[in-house]
């Protein structure tokens, strides 16, 4: 038996996987109703139909997510490097920045975990060739929901006066997640009824639910 280094299979391995995946190259002058832009994602505006066939009868899948949880979180994702701006420039002016003992050190801990997971995560298919689907950035939108609800936490924290009025606020936030989720939960698991009943869940003109500007 021929011993190989495992360390030598592995580079292989991966440079075989890049190459066949930077040889799926879009086609930008047809159009795809499957392929998105990775400048796209966070702002949620081509959703992806996992099936063909659109027809009644036919169990339809939309992936699509919780818009509500998709924009709020990459909002945050985008606040974020203007918050740490925003806290440092206070700081290096010696404006007292409020912090509980400890708070400041775990905000910065925590921030930056969880930002810099979205952006490992998010930038470098902005370098890539091949196809680009939208659930390439479902292991980025990970972290911006865990970045969002760290945030959400901390701005409560230090803008909401008082543990009951910040209890409310969460709650709120909770009730949004939950009711966008039901609305959309019919695309996501899969819906065998006509599509028009659902044409009041195509919120951008670009989600193709109920209607393709192209034809399919």
């Amino acid at each position: 038996m021929v011993k190989t280094s495992f360390i030598s299979n592995f580079i292989r391995l991966n440079i075989e996987m890049a190459r066949s995946n930077n040889a799926l190259v879009p086609d930008r002058d047809k159009y795809n109703h499957l392929e998105s832009d990775p400048w796209s994602w966070p702002l949620l505006i081509y959703p992806m139909r996992l099936l063909g066939s659109w027809n009644k009868g036919d169990v339809k899948y939309y992936e699509i997510g919780n818009p509500l949880i998709w924009w709020a979180s990459a909002l945050m994702c985008l606040l974020y490097p203007l918050q740490l701006a925003y806290y440092y420039v206070r700081k290096t002016r010696g404006i007292p920045g409020g912090w509980a003992p400890g708070e400041e050190l775990h905000f910065w801990n925590a921030g930056k975990l969880l930002w810099g997971g979205w952006v490992m995560h998010y930038l470098p298919f902005f370098a890539m060739g091949r196809v680009t689907y939208i659930h390439h950035y479902l292991p980025a939108l990970y972290f911006a929901i865990l970045l969002l609800a760290f945030e959400v936490d901390h701005l409560c924290r230090r803008s909401v006066p008082g543990a009951s009025l910040q209890s409310i606020v969460v709650a709120a936030c909770a009730v949004c997640a939950i009711a966008g989720f039901c609305w959309f939960a019919p695309l996501t698991f899969g819906y065998a009824g006509s599509i028009t009943d659902l044409k009041y869940r195509q919120w951008l003109p670009t989600w193709n639910i109920y209607k393709d500007k192209y034809s399919m």
